[in-house]
């Protein structure tokens, strides 16, 4: 496992449409197991491995580089900055949270973040004190208006050696599993011509897979995205236990994926005894809730990866259900066929 990478991607700070960071740590891993990159016009970064298979099946999968933070909205004449969030963060999230503006010059600089609430206990404002007194010292820092801020963690081994703590996992560790499992493609065969979507612009509307979609106009999707895992439940009712495997996501709000796709997928996990959780969502939406909408329908299909804790400033993963998460992708990469994909679509 490439652990170093995981950490780079945890630390690495993209908020919507602010992904510079974690686009450039992609392009340098993935670039030599690239036979061409290509950009949709918000930001998406594309790398397409050929397959074998002359006029072969398309196959894109998708994990989005942004994670849930704050833009600075106002600043205030004793020097506080006053906060949008981008994304759904946790309240319990933003208070006493030590956090990094990153100014439009590439510095960090450091704050804690609070909040003021209604009579009722609901969150009302976020602000940052930067430890200054006037707006002139904040300015003086670099900061302005519309820069953006992050939880300040740094992704660490959790007193086991096959956990990691950090921020942005959701969807850091998909970016983490695409950027291997190409690596892992590029020295095997696959009859199908492979797409691996960074897209940007999740956490804000599922914008990213729709027109990373649309620009490739492949004939599957998979996102690669996260879960959170009720961590006060370790019984039958809870199918997202870190450490149990990827789950193969039955349903969610926006998403009721082709049965023999879904069939097909949990075969090839079985298969090569990959472990899976079988998990559908009540709500939610990934990636792959917009691009199956793209033209005259794409099938899709969401591979999960089980967290503790998300959208806050600290999440754990487990490394081995990024491993086996990069195996299943694999071995559906190595088995799609233009013949298998026709036999999904034969209603």
């Amino acid at each position: 496992m490439n652990e170093e990478l995981l950490i780079r991607l945890s630390n690495a700070d993209a908020v919507a449409s602010k992904e510079s960071e974690v686009r450039d740590i992609l392009k340098e891993e993935m670039c030599a197991s690239s036979d061409e990159v290509m950009y949709d016009k918000i930001g998406s970064t594309i790398f397409h491995q050929r397959g074998t298979q002359e006029d072969g099946v398309k196959v894109m999968f998708c994990a989005h580089m942004d994670e849930v933070g704050f833009l600075v909205r106002h600043i205030s004449e004793i020097g506080f900055l006053y906060l949008v969030t981008l994304g759904g963060v946790l309240d319990k999230a933003k208070e006493n949270q030590r956090v990094r503006v990153t100014t439009a010059a590439g510095q960090k600089v450091y704050g804690i973040l609070n909040v003021t609430k209604t009579d009722k206990g609901a969150v009302k404002e976020m602000y940052v004190d930067l430890g200054v007194d006037s707006k002139e010292e904040v300015a003086a820092l670099g900061v302005e208006i519309g820069d953006m801020v992050t939880f300040d963690s740094h992704c660490t081994p959790f007193n086991r050696p096959e956990v990691y703590a950090g921020k942005a996992m959701d969807d850091r560790t998909g970016c983490y599993v695409i950027c291997e499992a190409l690596k892992r493609l590029k020295t095997l065969e696959h009859q199908a011509d492979i797409y691996m979507a960074a897209t940007s612009s999740e956490e804000v509307g599922v914008r990213g897979g729709k027109l990373a979609t649309y620009r490739v106009n492949p004939d599957i999707v998979f996102a690669v995205d996260v879960a959170n895992n009720p961590e006060l439940v370790k019984n039958y009712a809870n199918h997202r236990l870190i450490g149990h495997g990827p789950m193969i996501v039955h349903y969610d709000r926006m998403l009721a994926p082709n049965e023999k796709l879904l069939r097909f997928v949990k075969e090839t996990a079985k298969k090569h005894q990959i472990p899976y959780q079988a998990d559908m969502f009540g709500g939610g939406g990934t990636d792959a809730g917009s691009a199956h909408l793209s033209r005259e329908g794409k099938l899709a299909l969401v591979i999960g990866i089980p967290l503790r804790y998300c959208h806050a400033p600290w999440s754990l993963t487990h490394m081995a259900d990024l491993e086996h998460t990069i195996e299943l992708i694999v071995r559906i990469a190595t088995s799609l066929t233009k013949e298998k994909y026709q036999e999904f679509i034969s209603f």
